[in-house]
C-alpha cells in the first residue's frame, strides 16, 4: 500500500512538473528574441549570463537563435557607443568592457569615466541618493569622498519613504487580513449548520427506508441533493478564503521582511 501512495506522489510530482514546463515553453515562445538578445547586450551582459534565456533552454523552447544573435549583435553596436558609454557612466553603472572589441576601446572608456564623473559630483550626490539606485563604488577618489555624504542623505530619505510606503502597504493588507478572517469564520459557521442539516436529513432518510416510506425516501434525497449543491459552493467558498488568506500573510511576510532590511540599512546613512 505504501510503495503505491509512493508512486502516486511521484506521479503527481512529475505531472506538476512537466505543467511548469510546458508553461514556461509557451512563455518562452512568445518571446521576441531579438528585441530581448538587444536588451542583453545593453545591460552589458553576454548571452550566456542571461537567467531567461538559461530557463528557456532547461524547458527545450524554439528559441529563434538567429534572431536572438541577430539582436545582439545590433544591442553591442549600440552599447559600445561613446554616447552611451556616457550615459553608463552618467548612470552611476559599470562598463562592460569585455563586451567591446576593437581600437575604439580606449575612447569608449574615457568617455564612460566622463559620465562617471558627472555622476560622482557633489551636487549629484542627493539626487543620485533619492534615485534608489544603490552606490556601485564607482567613482574617483577625488570626488568620492564629497559625494557620499550627499548622496548618504538621498539615500536615507528614500529609504524612509520605503519604509513609511510599505509599513501603509502592511496596514492595509492586516485590514484585508482581518476583513477576509471574518467572512471565513462565517462562511465556516454557514458550513457547519449545513452539514448539520444534511445529517439529520440523512437520519430522517434512512428512518424513511427503515419503514419502506418510499415517497419520504424521496423526498429526502431530494433535499439532500439539493444541500448538496450548497455544501459544495460553501466548501469552495472557504477553500478560497483561506487561500486568499495564505496569500495576504505571504505578502505581509515579505514586506516586513523587506522593511525589516530597509530598517537595518539606516544606521549606515548616518553622517559621521
Amino acid at each position: 500500500m505504501k510503495s503505491v501512495s509512493k508512486s502516486l506522489l511521484v506521479v503527481l510530482m512529475l505531472s506538476v512538473v512537466g505543467c511548469t514546463s510546458y508553461f514556461k515553453r509557451k512563455n518562452c515562445e512568445e518571446i521576441n528574441w531579438f528585441e530581448h538578445g538587444q536588451k542583453v547586450a545593453m545591460r552589458g551582459q553576454w548571452l550566456n549570463a542571461d537567467n531567461t534565456l538559461n530557463e528557456c533552454r532547461k524547458v527545450e523552447a524554439d528559441i529563434q537563435e538567429s534572431q536572438l544573435d541577430r539582436g545582439f549583435k545590433s544591442g553591442v553596436e549600440k552599447y559600445c557607443s561613446g554616447p552611451n558609454t556616457y550615459l553608463i557612466g552618467k548612470s552611476g553603472d559599470l562598463f562592460s568592457r569585455d563586451l567591446c572589441e576593437g581600437p575604439q576601446i580606449n575612447v569608449l572608456v574615457a568617455e564612460h569615466q566622463k559620465g562617471l564623473r558627472d555622476y560622482c559630483a557633489k551636487s549629484n550626490g542627493y539626487t543620485a541618493g533619492t534615485s534608489g539606485k544603490r552606490y556601485q563604488n564607482v567613482c574617483p577618489k577625488d570626488l568620492e569622498a564629497a559625494f557620499l555624504p550627499e548622496y548618504r542623505k538621498g539615500r536615507r530619505k528614500y529609504v524612509q519613504s520605503l519604509i513609511e510606503s510599505k509599513d501603509k502597504q502592511v496596514r492595509s493588507i492586516d485590514m484585508d487580513i482581518t476583513a477576509k478572517r471574518n467572512s471565513l469564520s462565517f462562511a465556516k459557521g454557514s458550513l457547519h449548520m449545513l452539514e448539520t442539516q444534511k445529517t439529520s436529513l440523512e437520519h430522517q432518510k434512512n428512518s424513511a427506508l427503515s419503514s419502506k416510506q418510499s415517497y419520504l425516501v424521496t423526498h429526502f434525497e431530494s433535499q439532500i441533493q439539493s444541500l448538496d449543491s450548497d455544501l459544495s459552493l460553501k466548501r469552495s467558498e472557504v477553500s478560497n478564503l483561506e487561500s486568499d488568506i495564505r496569500n495576504l500573510e505571504s505578502s505581509r511576510d515579505k514586506l516586513n521582511q523587506e522593511i525589516n532590511s530597509h530598517r537595518e540599512e539606516l544606521p549606515s546613512l548616518e553622517q559621521p
